[in-house]
């Protein structure tokens, strides 16, 4: 059975981060508030960048952030289950 994770990080590693995060913006187990704010505010920057840009944020930077975030919380602990099995 394929998983979201599964997809998410398939998306990932073939760079397509637009499609990683909107998959993982729905995530909630494995991550703290911050986390889940911070990947959903990483795909909203990127569908709608310039709305964020009025609001005096930096929308490459908030997905770089959000980027980070699937890395380290999603992407590296699911690297290291499959090495596991």
């Amino acid at each position: 059975m394929i998983t979201k994770t599964d997809l998410a990080v398939a998306a990932f590693c073939k760079n397509d981060i637009k499609q990683a995060l909107k998959i993982a913006k729905d995530f909630k187990m494995g991550l703290t508030r911050v986390d889940h704010k911070q990947i959903v505010a990483g795909y909203e920057c990127m569908i709608h960048g310039d709305f964020y840009k009025q609001l005096n944020k930096n929308p490459e930077e908030e997905t770089k952030k959000a980027v980070e975030v699937f890395r380290e919380r999603i992407y590296l602990p699911y690297m290291k289950r499959k090495e596991g099995n």
